[in-house]
């Protein structure tokens, strides 16, 4: 496995053949390829609750992608929280498994590294039972300010998790 210690892990969370719900991979995919940073890795998944330590064991930073539904919620509206203020998005947790901050709490129990530097990027939606390719004219109509936004506040965390625990 390569040392994760010094690097960010950007994790989006979906479903890529659910319409909106496929928002988060494809932020993460498109990020990828804009950015290619040093530093940063990109992945994507399915799965929530406990499934998620393997992912981001030991990273210095970890940035995840989720879809969102809140009451009276704007169609790509991008939220941003931290551990001390987060709100449950449509993956972290897993409704057949446990909360996403009992995940953290177990699996810091179980001896995996997870680290306090944590922010979680929620994309607004309004539909997440919708089957198709592509996304919904809500968010195709907002997709390029979403992608600006969520590049923004991957790059001002990065920016400040690698220099501050570098010092």
């Amino acid at each position: 496995m390569n040392d994760r210690s010094n690097r960010i892990l950007v994790l989006g969370t979906g479903n890529d053949i659910q319409q909106d719900v496929s928002i988060p991979v494809r932020l993460t995919k498109d990020l990828e390829i804009l950015m290619q940073p040093a530093g940063i890795d990109f992945e994507n998944t399915f799965v929530g609750g406990l499934e998620l330590l393997e992912f981001i064991h030991s990273y210095k930073g970890i940035v995840f992608i989720d879809a969102i539904k809140t009451e009276d919620g704007i169609p790509g509206r991008v939220h941003v929280f931290t551990l001390d203020n987060y709100r449950e998005t449509l993956h972290l947790s897993c409704r057949h498994d446990v909360s996403f901050h009992m995940s953290l709490k177990l699996g810091e129990t179980l001896g995996f590294e997870i680290s306090d530097e944590i922010l979680i990027i929620g994309i607004e939606i309004l539909e997440d039972l919708e089957f198709g390719s592509e996304l919904s004219n809500d968010l195709k109509n907002h997709y390029l300010g979403i992608l600006s936004q969520v590049r923004n506040h991957i790059e001002e965390f990065s920016r400040r998790v690698l220099i501050r625990t570098s010092i």
